[in-house]
């Protein structure tokens, strides 16, 4: 078989998975759309029944690792002072910082030490210190070594004093009213385990106090070709796994797990890049194969601010390094692949992330090489070779619009007209160059086998210049 056959059965196979591809995320898109009017359907009437009473509301313990968050660590702990909630505190979990986030949070809230016991529910690190204070809410500082995020996230567990408990990175900023979305589906199912929420991009809003009270046009491309990628991810693939039970990620940034749940299976798993989507690939392989009854469930509503990397270097290690935790929660539960035991959890749930989340990089940068390579040895003319790019860009063009059209209709007060049209015109640009960078940033030193915290340039928050008795976007 000589060069020129390899490239054509490379460029077949390219062509069948790619139509696939197509296929799955056209199916996926339509049934977010019918999942989420089912969403807002049972939302109206759970407001009538559960949700009004704030004494139903199940008391949440949020947990904050934190490595390295001097800059954002403050302006993320006042937004969560400003919850919403009735029944809450606030746990801060430094995992070996080597700049002064210990010293920050304990002058900012004036914390004081004190000898407190805890539990060794799940294996983790001892504690260098505890720092407790706060008024109406308990903010308890955790001081530790350096033991990763799974680590940190253990910890948390084990000095919290909730029933359920809630992950926020140390650089993200929760909606004022929050935990009353996330928390719904526990008051609705009792089976509930673990709920994700939807992330969002701060980099170009003004929040104070959890509330939205400016939202500017990035100006950064960057910014907004991410600001596209996450709509895409969380309502389409987030929603429509959600109507099978079947999502494997709840986003390490806002995630809300009935702690039981979580100490019945060991809590998270150290020296992993991937924690969040291992955590929930555990919880559906412990039910599933004792035969319990659960549920995993996303809320589209129940809105969390982060920043996102602004330059080349940050991005290329922050993909790189979701791209090694994927593979590595695969690997650990390679057994769910196609078995029936674990119902459509491997079925469908475990296949896609396989197919069409891990390996679909290592097939795009193959594909346009191929495909390329097609052409330049007069394999294909120069027609069909423009056509095929203008079908496979075409097709993410519009899976982008249709998500960017999603987000104005669910969230129009902090998605103006103008926003909208901005990003329909870069979801066009997106096609031409950035999503085949990040196929390649995804899969470069995918055989690293460091596990350390990924560190990110933070910045602090935009801060409002405006008239704080406006009324404020929901």
């Amino acid at each position: 078989m000589n060069i020129v056959d390899i490239i054509y059965a490379i460029n077949v196979f390219f062509f069948f998975y790619m139509f696939l591809y197509a296929l799955v995320f056209f199916a996926t898109t339509i049934f977010s759309a019918f999942n989420l009017d089912d969403f807002f359907k049972r939302k109206n009437h759970m407001s009538q029944t559960v949700i009004n009473n704030r004494a139903n509301f199940i008391p949440i313990s949020i947990l904050v690792p934190a490595y390295n968050e001097e800059v954002t660590i403050v302006d993320s702990i006042k937004s969560l002072l400003n919850l919403d909630y009735p029944t809450y505190e606030i746990i801060i979990v430094n995992d070996g910082s080597k700049d002064k986030t210990v010293e920050t949070v304990i002058e900012t809230f004036n914390l004081k030490k004190v000898l407190k016991p805890y539990r060794r529910l799940v294996e983790s690190n001892e504690a260098l210190g505890i720092y407790e204070g706060g008024e109406k809410i308990k903010i308890i500082l955790v001081d530790k070594e350096n033991g990763g995020k799974s680590d940190a996230l253990n910890m948390g567990i084990n000095v919290s004093s909730f029933p359920t408990f809630l992950c926020v990175d140390a650089d993200s900023m929760l909606q004022v009213d929050a935990l009353q979305r996330i928390v719904e589906p526990f008051l609705e199912d009792d089976t509930t385990v673990a709920v994700g929420g939807n992330i969002k991009i701060s980099n170009h809003v003004i929040i104070e106090e959890g509330k939205v009270l400016e939202v500017e046009s990035p100006k950064k491309a960057l910014v907004i070709f991410q600001m596209i990628e996450y709509l895409r991810v969380f309502l389409n693939s987030r929603i429509s796994l959600n109507g099978i039970n079947g999502n494997l990620i709840i986003s390490g940034a806002f995630g809300l797990y009935n702690k039981q749940a979580i100490v019945n299976i060991g809590g998270y798993t150290n020296g992993l890049m991937g924690e969040d989507m291992e955590i929930v690939m555990k919880i559906h392989s412990f039910y599933k194969k004792n035969k319990i009854p659960y549920k995993t469930s996303y809320v589209p509503d129940a809105i969390c601010w982060t920043q996102v990397p602004e330059d080349l270097n940050t991005l290329k290690r922050q993909r790189r390094r979701w791209h090694v935790g994927l593979g590595q929660s695969l690997k650990m539960h390679k057994y769910m692949f196609l078995n029936l035991k674990y119902g459509l959890v491997g079925m469908i749930s475990f296949p896609y992330f396989l197919l069409f989340e891990y390996i679909t990089p290592f097939l795009e940068v193959l594909g346009m090489v191929t495909i390329t390579l097609s052409y330049l040895l007069g394999i294909i003319n120069l027609n069909f070779f423009l056509f095929y790019l203008l079908i496979y860009m075409g097709y993410n063009i519009i899976v982008s619009m249709i998500s960017i059209i999603i987000e104005r209709y669910m969230f129009s007060a902090t998605t103006s007209t103008r926003l909208t049209l901005k990003l329909i015109f870069y979801s066009i640009v997106e096609s031409f160059g950035y999503r085949q960078m990040m196929s390649l940033f995804r899969i470069g030193n995918i055989f690293k086998r460091s596990h350390q915290w990924g560190e990110m340039t933070r910045k602090e928050g935009k801060k409002a210049e405006v008239d704080h008795s406006v009324e404020v976007p929901k």
